[in-house]
């Protein structure tokens, strides 16, 4: 028989191994850890450097260092037109320190190809982050000048020819787009880069390109490219006086350039959310990252989680439509 005071003892050390058990459940090892981010968080670009698209990360990342106290690194990984940067993030430790800066490709890769690295549920949308409408252009010394014209020129010639930076990239949905509402045929010319398209554009080896705004803005002023339609309801920023095809009548054309972070699958909500918040946070507060952007041509995009998801499943549905009635496919 135990005495009172020995069995106090005795209840006095089962308690404290109760508080030691309970400390080691998962939620007590959540509330154990470092708070979110307490480490560099790398930005993966599945892109080259130097680009439009780099420049306007490095942007981003850099206000989004700030907000969240911690150093943001951007790495560019590209390849497969987006896929490699993609997979790598896709199957990377869903811990938040690990994002993707994605835009078009990120929607457009999964609606084209048949086969694809990972699953489409493996990348979350986080957050928007900036836009431009694609711009088509025409060689100085074509005959037409908007899209009523052009479309008078494609009927009277038999079609079209329109330069991409490759199948399934934006410019090659913008072709597609032109074919279907101003009803006349386009050949397609794939080039390796938006670049080389707009070159063959200048050296009228073709009739049309569609590039960012930034891509074209530097001809048009040089009066190398003649601009035809700014491809949205809204006019673009470098180019404030070349009407949208929406005010030339025909809004069914209508592409953007378009980024936003994304997140492997598993990622907490609660991290996600934070990422949202602070890249608010900066647009709201950092008068420079806005200026940044803008002097790309790029108009700076926000929001919540959940307006960013609406605004992907809506790109969706849109572009696979076109994907489906043109029979698009990189397979």
């Amino acid at each position: 028989m135990i005495c009172r005071p020995a069995r106090r003892k005795a209840l006095a050390g089962l308690g404290m191994l109760a508080l030691a058990s309970t400390a080691l459940l998962p939620g007590h090892l959540i509330a154990a850890q470092p708070q979110w981010p307490d480490k560099p968080i790398r930005l993966v670009l599945p892109f080259s450097a130097g680009g439009p698209g780099d420049i306007t990360t490095r942007f981003i990342a850099h206000a989004l260092g700030k907000q969240l106290g911690q150093t943001v690194i951007v790495d560019n990984k590209p390849g497969a037109g987006g896929i490699i940067g993609s997979e790598y993030v896709a199957k990377s430790p869903p811990d938040g320190y690990t994002l993707l800066v994605a835009g078009n490709g990120a929607v457009a890769n999964g609606l084209l190809r048949v086969r694809m690295p990972y699953a489409e549920g493996d990348l979350v949308p986080v957050v928007s982050t900036n836009s431009a409408p694609s711009v088509m252009v025409a060689g100085s010394a074509v005959p037409f000048r908007d899209l009523k014209s052009l479309q008078a020129y494609g009927k009277a010639k038999g079609g079209i020819t329109f330069g991409t930076a490759g199948s399934g990239s934006t410019g090659h949905f913008v072709a597609e787009m032109v074919e279907s509402a101003l009803g006349i045929p386009v050949t397609l010319i794939h080039y390796k880069s938006g670049a080389e398209s707009l070159n063959a554009v200048i050296g009228g080896q073709i009739d049309l390109a569609s590039e960012s705004p930034i891509g074209v803005a530097g001809f048009v002023r040089g009066g190398k490219l003649k601009p035809i339609a700014v491809t949205d309801d809204k006019r673009a920023l470098a180019l404030p006086d070349v009407p949208t095809s929406a005010e030339q009548g025909f809004p069914a054309i209508r592409m953007q350039h378009w980024g936003g972070i994304y997140a492997p699958k598993g990622t907490p909500a609660q991290i996600m959310d934070r990422v949202a918040q602070a890249m608010l946070a900066a647009f709201q507060g950092d008068g420079d990252l806005r200026a940044q952007l803008e002097k790309y041509g790029y108009r700076p995009e926000t929001g919540t989680r959940a307006d960013f998801t609406r605004f992907i499943e809506t790109e969706k549905n849109r572009l696979g439509k076109i994907v489906r009635d043109s029979h698009m496919t990189l397979d």
